[in-house]
């Protein structure tokens, strides 16, 4: 069992998360989340909409859905945030099973007002998928754009003990909002009559998810992928006032194996899923050898049950991936310590950020991957087996790859 303890970090250095793959665990903890009530969303069209929202301290920026948290069945998690807003806030833990004083409800936990900073103390006992979202004059925080969602990992690769197995995880946290709502919230009219007009997936809607560049910076594409024969998790959760329906190609083999953050009695093959608020699912999708698709995800009133919208999630055979993206020698890395016990320090040669960087073993297997907005980084590699791997970096149409070893 691993304890998690957040800190405020000093703004020179620089954090940054690996997510773990199969049969890997990291145990730098999420630094301190903040609040905010000054973000900026940018839309399909280029639009700036007002959000508020948490974000990561070392970052300095919110955004909506908020920072994924991934923690490790069994983790004891102390969960802290830094309130910079004028409105108090709280976090609710939506799922988890917490006791009564950190569940962040008002009346029955506590409020963090401005300046303060509050801290919640949890066991992640059950793996699954989880959310959290501010429970202060919730309708109007959350539809501002107060939530996220908390990712809960199995550990062995394993969806749950007993489970099956899969290659990686694919957070998908569906969400809306009402334009003239986050333009004029303190003239908000009464929120039984809100009837939004914006849809999400991880923050993004329209043209931002038709390819591998979301178009927002320092924010990665949406295109999910996995080698053929492997199963993607789809890790599925709504923060959305619509009802939000899943539409599955055949092609992607999906089956539901878990249900709010439960193993469910029996696995049932999708081809359609409705997914009200506040609930989450898991499905496994293995797509078939050279399957270049997409997930439609429907929008649907539930006050008038009318359609409303379509987004897009692309979904490929990552055998399709390769070539996509050309290896240029203007982005070049170091890497050093090279070989490492612990941590690598990895700089570009020319300036460039390093932008979305992914760890390959000798397999070409993914062991982390991230984004860096910034030319160099360090990456925690303790945990990883003894042997060679392969770090890639990409920024927009240049590609470099630098080996290292442990």
């Amino acid at each position: 069992m691993k304890s998690y303890i957040t800190f405020l970090i000093a703004a020179s250095l620089i954090c940054i998360h690996a997510a773990p793959s199969v049969g890997q665990t990291f145990p730098s903890p999420p630094p301190l989340l903040f609040t905010g009530m000054d973000g900026i969303l940018i839309s399909d069209g280029g639009m700036e909409i007002p959000i508020w929202g948490y974000g990561l301290t070392a970052n300095g920026y919110i955004t909506v859905p908020g920072p994924l948290l991934e923690y490790e069945t069994g983790d004891d998690v102390n969960l802290a945030f830094v309130n910079n807003s004028p409105e108090s806030h709280t976090i609710h833990l939506h799922g988890l099973d917490v006791d009564q004083a950190n569940d962040g409800v008002p009346t029955t936990s506590f409020i963090v007002i401005q300046d303060e900073v509050g801290s919640y103390e949890f066991t992640a006992s059950e793996p699954g998928t989880f959310l959290y979202h501010c429970h202060v004059t919730t309708t109007l925080h959350l539809t501002m754009g107060m939530y996220g969602m908390i990712l809960v990992r199995h550990p062995g690769g394993v969806l749950f003990e007993g489970g099956p197995a899969y290659y990686s995880d694919a957070p998908l946290l569906f969400s809306d909002l009402e334009i003239a709502t986050n333009l004029d919230p303190v003239q908000s009219f009464p929120f039984h009559d809100i009837r939004p007009d914006y849809f999400m997936v991880n923050g993004r809607s329209g043209s931002q998810l038709e390819t591998g560049s979301s178009g927002i910076p320092g924010e990665p594409g949406t295109i999910l992928s996995c080698p053929n024969g492997e199963s993607l998790a789809l890790r599925l959760g709504s923060m959305a006032y619509t009802l939000t329906k899943l539409i599955f190609p055949s092609e992607l083999e999906a089956m539901c194996y878990m249900s709010d953050g439960r193993p469910l009695p029996t696995p049932f093959g999708v081809e359609e899923l409705d997914i009200y608020p506040g609930e989450r699912f898991t499905v496994l999708i293995s797509p078939d050898a050279e399957y270049d698709g997409t997930i439609e995800v429907q929008s649907w009133d539930m006050v008038n049950r009318e359609y409303v919208h379509s987004n897009f999630v692309r979904i490929r055979d990552a055998a399709l991936n390769v070539g996509d993206t050309q290896i240029q020698n203007p982005l070049t890395l170091s890497i050093s310590p090279n070989p490492s016990r612990d941590f690598i320090s990895v700089k570009s040669s020319d300036g460039r950020n390093l932008a979305d960087w992914t760890i390959y073993n000798t397999s070409g297997k993914i062991i982390a991957k991230g984004y860096s907005n910034t030319p160099s980084m360090q990456i925690d590699i303790s945990l990883f087996a003894s042997g060679s791997y392969i770090l890639e970096s990409v920024n927009g149409d240049l590609k470099s790859r630098a080996q290292f070893a442990r």
